[in-house]
């Protein structure tokens, strides 16, 4: 077992250095072919200053497309994808993302055999506003004719469109699979009531679906860890948990068997609670002793109902004995130092979570998810590995899904997307706060810049209780 969580620790780490080494050359590619655009306007082709500079580029460019038939950015609502990674940006890139928001440019892709005079051609025209004109002549055949035959353009209009088109269809999806895991779960619960076999092929089949929507889209399905059902927690809280893990596991750039088996094992976590009478499950106070003690018993219970189970795996039962072990109060109760395994880490890190924003016993109103940040982080170390819970945070954001904003605008922003700055999510503008606005409401990203400064800014965070907004209608 040592081995093992040696073994994952050491992959955790591996794959995910992998993608942020992919995401920082990306950045780097784009703030040279920035410095190209900008040196343009000061120096004639054929000067040293800017030859050097698209050579500079092109090394990256070619660095980029090993392995790969094109390297291609997207510039999706004032933020930076490459391939569907996406790119930290900051105010330094103001001018080239509004430049080419300027010229209606959406996405720009190398191909492999590019050339540095090509380079320097296609920045001289992005540098003249009439050389892009709307819905005048097709813009690859324009740079075509300029000799640029390894740079390919999109319009931003059709990538605008074609991502949300994407995000809606993922949107429903995603629903669809939210309701269809309740129900599983339901099935595999109830058979275990009754003291029937359940075939771990159909915990898989879930498993395998959240994980495909989640490397599709994540957003998508995290914003449905918004809806409570209070009339299925246990069932609801599972499958939420399974979505944070899963997503958690995502961004770790664990890969896919990985990922899959750490979402049954947060999928099941809580199977022992089948020997616990659903009145003390679903009771809003605090527990006495002795209904205590029986709760506290439903690790060791699921361990052992799991290892019954055919085709288990064994991280499912670990992380159903370890969930609950850490703090002063964690249970079972072990002798001596216990080392828990990083998956049964995430586990307990996600069930804190999806705990605090559901606010039964221990929280008397709703939580928000910022609110619940601040109360994780407060409790940093206990949990999970500091490193897991700022892994976590950098994933779901310093404002998660779900929370209210007050923006410096004076508009009202409920966040639905994250990007890489952990201050300025993706947020849909709030103006009817019905539910509406998910139908027709627009959704900015507060990472967006004109002349150089940020659009919109956050100045602070609304409760929704004291609003008397119910989020959960944007998220149904």
């Amino acid at each position: 077992m040592a081995d093992e969580q040696s073994d994952s620790r050491t992959e955790m780490k591996q794959s995910f250095f992998v993608k942020q080494k992919l995401i920082d050359s990306a950045r780097t590619t784009f703030q040279l072919l920035s410095a190209v655009l900008k040196n343009v306007t000061f120096y004639p082709e054929e000067h040293p200053v800017l030859l050097a500079a698209a050579d500079k580029l092109l090394s990256k460019i070619e660095e980029l497309l090993e392995g790969r038939k094109e390297a291609a950015f997207y510039l999706i609502g004032g933020e930076l994808f490459f391939e569907t990674l996406s790119v930290p940006i900051d105010q330094s890139f103001s001018p080239i993302m509004e430049q080419f928001a300027g010229r209606d440019i959406g996405g720009i892709i190398f191909k492999p055999g590019i050339a540095s005079v090509e380079i320097i051609r296609f920045a001289c025209m992005v540098s003249k506003e009439s050389a892009f004109p709307v819905g005048k002549e097709d813009v690859n055949t324009l740079i075509a004719k300029e000799g640029i035959g390894h740079v390919t353009l999109h319009r931003a209009l059709l990538v605008d469109k074609q991502a949300g088109a994407a995000i809606e269809a993922e949107k429903k999806k995603a629903s669809d699979i939210f309701k269809d895991a309740v129900e599983a779960l339901k099935e595999i619960v109830q058979a275990v009531y009754v003291g029937k076999a359940f075939s771990m092929n159909k915990v898989n089949s879930i498993i395998q679906v959240i994980v495909d929507s989640v490397l599709d889209d994540k957003d998508a399905l995290m914003g449905l860890t918004n809806i409570k059902m209070h009339d299925e927690y246990t069932l609801a809280h599972s499958v939420n948990m399974a979505i944070l893990s899963v997503s958690l596991g995502t961004y770790l750039s664990l890969d896919k068997p990985q990922i899959a088996d750490l979402g049954v094992a947060a999928l099941m976590h809580d199977i022992g609670k089948v020997t616990i009478p659903d009145e003390i499950i679903s009771r809003q106070r605090k527990l006495t002793d002795e209904e205590c003690n029986q709760v506290q018993r439903h690790p060791i219970d699921g361990a052992l109902l799991l290892s019954n189970v055919s085709g288990v795996s064994k991280l499912a039962m670990v992380a159903a004995f370890e969930h609950h072990q850490y703090g002063e109060n964690g249970y079972p109760e072990f002798e001596g130092k216990y080392k828990r395994h990083p998956f049964s880490q995430i586990v307990s890190l996600a069930d804190s979570y999806e705990a605090i924003t559901s606010s039964r016993v221990y929280y008397a109103n709703h939580v928000s998810p910022d609110a619940a940040i601040r109360i994780l982080l407060k409790n940093r170390g206990i949990t999970c590995a500091p490193v897991l819970l700022q892994a976590f945070i950098n994933m779901v954001g310093i404002f998660p899904i779900g929370t209210l904003l007050k923006l410096d605008t004076d508009e009202v922003g409920l966040v639905m997307h994250q990007t890489l700055d952990l201050m300025r999510p993706r947020v849909l503008i709030l103006t009817r706060f019905d539910g509406s606005e998910k139908e027709t409401g627009e959704v900015v990203s507060l990472v967006e810049t004109m002349g150089g400064n940020y659009k919109r800014s956050i100045s602070g965070t609304i409760d929704p209780n004291i609003a008397k907004i119910d989020i959960k209608k944007y998220f149904d």
